[in-house]
């Protein structure tokens, strides 16, 4: 694997995980909470299409530690744990190699409607950032084939650390990034799903756009297959692609991106407004909502 272009270290020389780094990702929104069939089907889709390159994982319920991924724990997941998803604390799981740098994850979580209404549940992974484009297209396009989402995404990204002593620092370096980098994903999962019932994001090299977002807009969704580099209709949304692969979108370098340009257009009705704000002291509602807004709003900056 080439060496990643974007990472930067973390301040603490002792701490291997980089305070941000470029990854690629695939994020699905849906407004239902995972049940244990739908989850099961997934997870089985994911180790038969990358195997097992687990280590830890962990219920996503606040205080939950993780465990180790055994053999024994494995069984004891797929029989036991799974099977009871959202009969008691237990509403989703994150699975984690361990890996400092180009980490790979799989997670789905469901919000409880009573006591957390109006947040979109979601399916995320997350790969290095040299995945070959061939591979996450035709994953996205397997697990559409059971999920039924919101909306999603799909290419690059950037992760930042949000918890711990750096997350501002993190978040920061991840503004100063977007800044210059337009076709690379800025994410604050935690904020994004309060919007996501309703609404789209912004585009990605992969947007996707579930039925019912499709039924209320579909004039605009029409525009939008017709804007895009190619478009795909599969069970669980319709799959817009910006180009052959994911593009950093280096505006130093004057590198445009016409097809995020000509999608973001198309999708401007359905996108969200009023995006609170992302993590650290940079991105504020404004700055947030402005990067959101990069590709149809007249902005020489955020």
């Amino acid at each position: 694997m080439q060496a990643n272009p974007l990472i930067s270290p973390s301040p603490d020389p002792a701490v291997g995980v980089p305070l941000a780094e470029l990854k690629q990702h695939l994020l699905l929104f849906v407004d239902t909470p995972p049940g244990p069939k739908t989850a099961r089907a997934v997870y089985d889709l994911y180790l038969k299409t990358w195997g097992n390159p687990f280590l830890k994982y962990c219920s996503t319920a606040l205080g939950d530690l993780p465990h180790d991924w055994t053999p024994v724990s494995r069984r004891r997941f797929e029989q036991v744990e799974l099977p009871e998803l959202r009969r008691f604390r237990a509403w989703g799981y994150g699975f984690f190699d361990g890996r400092d740098t180009d980490a790979w994850l799989m997670m789905f979580h469901g919000y409880q409607p009573a006591s957390e209404p109006g947040r979109a549940s979601f399916y995320r992974f997350e790969f290095d950032w040299a995945l070959p484009p061939d591979l996450l297209l035709q994953f996205t396009q397997d697990v559409l084939g059971i999920v039924n989402c919101v909306c999603g995404y799909a290419g690059y990204f950037f992760q930042a650390q949000a918890n711990g002593p750096y997350g501002k620092s993190s978040f920061d370096q991840v503004y100063a990034w977007a800044l210059r980098y337009w076709g690379v994903d800025a994410e604050d999962l935690d904020v994004t799903v309060m919007h996501m019932m309703d609404a789209y994001k912004c585009p990605s090299w992969l947007t996707i756009i579930g039925q019912r977002l499709e039924s209320k807009y579909p004039i605009a969704i029409a525009a939008a297959q017709s804007a895009a580099y190619r478009a795909q209709r599969s069970p669980g949304g319709v799959i817009l692609q910006a180009g052959d692969a994911p593009e950093l979108g280096d505006r130093h370098r004057h590198e445009r991106l016409a097809n995020y340009e000509a999608i973001a257009q198309a999708l401007l009705p359905l996108q969200v407004r009023d995006h609170a704000s992302f993590g650290g002291t940079r991105w504020t509602t404004d700055t947030t909502n402005g990067w959101l807004q990069r590709f149809t709003a007249a902005r020489q900056g955020i």
